[in-house]
């Protein structure tokens, strides 16, 4: 069966070949053949972490590097997540982007959630790192949607691909509030299929192979893996070589590569960790709506009560229905029983209201005197009788005073 669907649409690949070669006409092959493959461990990142300011320049220094770009100092501010809105793949609002460059120093904003995930936090500076090389090598282009493309490639082509392609999405599971949340995070703007395929590049001009070429696999999951083996065997299938298209000349002529303990040597005009102030601690749900509209959500307890009262006599009948012990247990007695409870549950429970926080992480109790959430400390701003009301609420609230909703 042909492998076509895991690489990207023709037109694609040969713009992501044409950006690599652009790049090695630019700035040479080196980087492409000889930089190291960066992981986001501490044999890559062995700089001090203290949670602030200072420990994400120190692994934003360290990526610029391995991109030659030592001597650039970048400033740091990390902005709180309030006000930014809900996560971007790239630019304003992203875990971290380039805001500009004032008198030849970038300056660097970063979303104070994304020092709370290593996994979240080195690929976005990876990009970073990319954006700031385009900036100091006068690559960037005038058009943003292109340019974040081209930063996407850039940090393939800088050695990064290893922290970059496993992020571009990323789906996690948390348990908050009592409810377990899956979330999806993406990173730069390229889809996996694309950017495996610009990694596969690099690994296939390498001749990466055996045991480190597993690693990578396992580094990448089973769809970047499969991606990037699709790849390569269609790049040994073209007419033309893959070195040869890009211009990369024999493996003979290529230098030693950089020795990793150099580029991991202590950084320079490094400030204590003492000094920082930690700003990775999450803070949980206490306090994270201060100042911002919830919604007292007010219905009855039928529904809870009765799968309180119901749903345990019937696994209980179900679990005895299935073993042996010496009793026949039918299973509709059980379902009769458990319809009875559930029945029960369901009538006591209309006499019995219930209000709660719509905030999902919260779910507090509470009572009709309360104007705020004691718990994430929201503004109670009205009545809603189904968490899933919640965003139409929030945006007739936003309507309604004349502001964006959060």
């Amino acid at each position: 069966m042909s492998g076509d669907f895991l690489l990207p649409a023709a037109d694609e690949r040969d713009a992501i070949l044409e950006s690599l070669a652009g790049l090695v006409r630019a700035r040479g092959y080196e980087h492409l053949v000889l930089s190291p493959l960066v992981e986001p461990d501490e044999r890559h990142f062995p700089d001090r972490w203290g949670g602030g300011e200072a420990s994400v320049a120190r692994v934003l220094r360290r990526l610029l590097v391995y991109a030659d770009l030592e001597g650039v100092q970048p400033r740091i501010v990390v902005e709180p997540d309030l006000g930014l809105g809900p996560m971007s793949p790239a630019g304003v609002g992203s875990p971290a982007w380039l805001a500009g460059v004032v008198d030849g120093v970038p300056q660097v904003r970063v979303r104070e959630s994304s020092l709370r995930d290593p996994f979240v936090l080195v690929p976005a500076m990876a990009r970073v790192a990319s954006a700031i090389f385009r900036k100091q090598h006068r690559l960037a282009t005038g058009d943003p949607e292109r340019e974040e493309r081209q930063v996407d490639l850039t940090s393939v082509f800088l050695g990064f691909g290893l922290v970059t392609v496993p992020a571009a999405v990323r789906r996690s599971t948390s348990r908050a509030g009592g409810r377990v949340q899956a979330t999806t995070t993406r990173i730069g703007v390229l889809d996996p299929r694309s950017l495996a395929f610009a990694l596969a590049v690099v690994l296939e001009l390498r001749g990466t192979e055996g045991a480190r070429m597993r690693g990578i696999d396992e580094r990448l999951g089973a769809d970047g893996a499969a991606f990037v083996a699709a790849a390569r065997t269609w790049f040994r299938a073209q007419p033309q070589a893959l070195a040869d298209r890009l211009a990369v000349p024999p493996r003979a002529q290529w230098p030693d590569p950089p020795a990793l303990s150099l580029l991991t040597a202590p950084l320079p005009d490094d400030p204590a960790t003492s000094m920082e102030q930690r700003l990775d601690e999450d803070k949980g749900v206490q306090g994270m709506n201060a100042g911002k509209p919830v919604f007292r959500v007010e219905r009855s307890k039928a529904m809870r009560l009765a799968r309180m009262l119901g749903l345990p006599v019937l696994l209980l009948g179900m679990l005895a229905g299935r073993m042996n012990v010496g009793v026949e247990f039918e299973m509709w007695k059980a379902m009769l029983i458990a319809g009875g409870l559930a029945l029960t549950g369901l009538l006591i429970g209309r006499l019995l209201p219930d209000a709660r926080c719509s905030e999902p992480k919260c779910g507090q109790t509470l009572t009709k005197d309360q104007l705020t959430c004691p718990l994430c400390g929201g503004r109670i701003a009205g009545v809603i009788h189904h968490p899933r009301e919640r965003l139409a609420a929030e945006e007739a609230l936003a309507r309604a005073e004349g502001e964006p909703p959060a």
